[in-house]
């Protein structure tokens, strides 16, 4: 059936969640120094005065299981790779899910004021790893059990669908208020602000209605979200353009790990739960 959804998309969201995660934080081992240690930017012990002390820091675990900060955060850098790692092959799903979650948020509180949207977004879904039965499908978990556990993966969907419709809407709704989004100013500031990345300049688009467009556009697509990927003759044509929109927001700001954690969140929603398994199957086998 054309709007069937299967089970596979738990598989799809443990392994690119986990592995965006892992890709993210081995992005940053140049100048893991330069955001942590003492050598940085800014010292720990100082980052730690403007944090809102409920989130735990490496500074406060310190004081907690009294080893130096230069040890424990070498315990740290190597612990949260492998419990990524753990995640993705699904070994001890459960546990390698909240171990990775504790160590992703006490190593982005300890620096927390370099982090924006796309950490936010990895929490989010390192937390829904802990939450969903995703490793109960295509995982070394699965294969260790002497049992079949059948897993009622529907309730989960439709919690990550509303978390991403509210998301957008949202999203969409805070541009719609303002005029600068109305009347494309918005959008040409940020492709003209010092610290975004332009593949290359659209400035010859100017006197065009290009950005005035594009800014409706953006509008549109987050507002109506929720109608355009629930509706299944509007499904595909809307996921594309949602993607198209963040490989805009790669391309010509520069945040590539923020568009592909979004690309892939909606593909994990509205794509792959309509891919059926059992026809790959039958390629593999010839028929």
């Amino acid at each position: 059936m054309r709007n069937k959804t299967y089970p596979g998309w738990l598989f799809f969201f443990r392994v690119n969640m986990a592995g965006f995660a892992l890709l993210h934080f081995l992005a940053i081992q140049p100048d893991f120094d330069m955001l942590y240690s003492f050598k940085g930017y800014i010292y720990p012990d100082i980052m730690d005065t403007a944090t809102d002390h409920f989130s735990p820091t490496l500074i406060s675990l310190q004081h907690y299981v009294g080893l130096p900060y230069a040890t424990l955060l070498m315990i740290c850098r190597i612990a949260y790779p492998l419990a990524l790692v753990s995640l993705i092959l699904g070994f001890c799903t459960r546990l390698s899910a909240v171990l990775s979650l504790f160590l992703q948020l006490l190593m982005l509180k300890s620096i927390h004021l370099y982090e924006y949207g796309v950490d936010g977004y990895t929490t989010i879904a390192l937390f829904y790893c802990c939450i969903f039965p995703v490793g109960y499908i295509y995982s070394i978990d699965n294969r260790l059990r002497r049992f079949i556990i059948a897993v009622d993966y529907i309730p989960w969907l439709l919690l990550l669908r509303a978390h991403l419709c509210i998301a957008y809407f949202f999203s969409g709704f805070d541009k719609v208020i303002g005029g600068t989004w109305r009347n494309g100013e918005a959008l040409w500031k940020t492709l003209h602000s010092h610290n975004y990345y332009s593949l290359f300049s659209l400035d010859f688009l100017v006197h065009t209605p290009f950005f005035l467009l594009a800014g409706w556009g953006t509008i549109i697509l987050e507002m109506g979200y929720c109608i355009g990927m629930n509706v299944g003759r509007f499904r595909m044509w809307w996921l594309g353009a949602i993607v198209c929109l963040h490989l805009f927001i790669a391309l010509f700001m520069g945040l590539f790990f923020f568009s592909a954690m979004m690309i892939l969140l909606n593909l994990c929603a509205y794509y792959t739960p309509y891919i059926n398994p059992e026809r790959f199957r039958h390629k593999s086998g010839g028929v």
